[in-house]
């Protein structure tokens, strides 16, 4: 029986573990992972279910009823923003809490949750379309301007995609994304299929920028996961200043050529 108790314990360590890992990779906030590991291991019968997450990482344990201690730790590889998963475990968690699911059918969900692929895919190149350019008349741009821009965005989405796919880092990702859309909307005005460069250019980027890294630091900060908010910042910071290096890179190399410079 105390085996079959053990058992129990340490399905209920793993399961959480799972569901806390899901959503970090899916860009959840470092809180809601814990909370989520926390809420799964209760309700599987673990005691003091206790977690500690970073963007990394975490670390998560777990007492028996005789005060034996488990621990299990998992290394985040790999993000990808999907909010569905995200939503997605939340629920899982509220039904296990509730009783709606045994051991059994949460791991079949988180099975199930873990499958789910990327969104469709005309769905994430229309969007990128429409993100950006809709960010340059935001900015100023005018119609043509945000053709243009929503052109550059199109590209842009595979060109992450791909990269992201031969898992290169985000920072080398954002210059390259940078420097193209730069350089596309410093052609573009040349030519005069557009005039505001400066509104391309700005809409374009807005892709990249690391809104949800952002907004994800500020909360870590302000609920005292410093250690996870720092590290958030750096990330966000690394991930900036990889766009502004190929937007920059793209304008000087357009005042070598005075037919070029915006």
């Amino acid at each position: 029986m105390t085996r079959d108790y053990d058992s129990g314990v340490d399905d209920a360590l793993r399961l959480s573990a799972e569901a806390a890992r899901i959503v970090l990779e899916s860009g959840g906030e470092t809180y809601r992972a814990e909370d989520v590991m926390s809420a799964v291991a209760s309700s599987l019968g673990a005691l003091e279910p206790e977690a500690f997450a970073t963007p990394t990482g975490f670390m998560a344990s777990c007492d028996d009823e005789y005060g034996r201690g488990r621990a299990v730790i998992r290394r985040i590889r790999k993000h990808q923003l999907n909010l569905d998963k995200i939503a997605r475990v939340n629920a899982l968690a509220r039904d296990a809490v509730a009783g709606r699911l045994d051991r059994d059918g949460i791991e079949r969900e988180l099975c199930a949750i873990d499958a789910l692929g990327a969104y469709p895919r005309p769905l994430p190149d229309l969007g990128a379309a429409f993100v950006t350019g809709f960010f340059c008349l935001l900015f100023g741009g005018a119609w043509n301007d945000a053709l243009v821009s929503a052109g550059i965005g199109l590209v842009i989405g595979k060109i992450t995609s791909a990269l992201g796919s031969m898992k290169l880092s985000v920072f080398f990702s954002n210059i390259i994304g940078g420097a193209f859309a730069a350089t596309v909307a410093i052609g573009a005005a040349a030519v005069g299929v557009a005039g505001d460069t400066d509104a391309m250019i700005i809409g374009s980027i807005m892709l990249l920028v690391p809104g949800v890294l952002i907004v994800n630091a500020i909360r870590d900060l302000i609920a005292g996961d410093l250690v996870a908010g720092i590290a958030r910042a750096a990330d966000a910071f690394i991930s900036a200043a990889g766009i502004s290096i190929g937007v920059g890179l793209a304008l000087q190399l357009a005042l070598l050529f005075p037919g070029l410079a915006p």
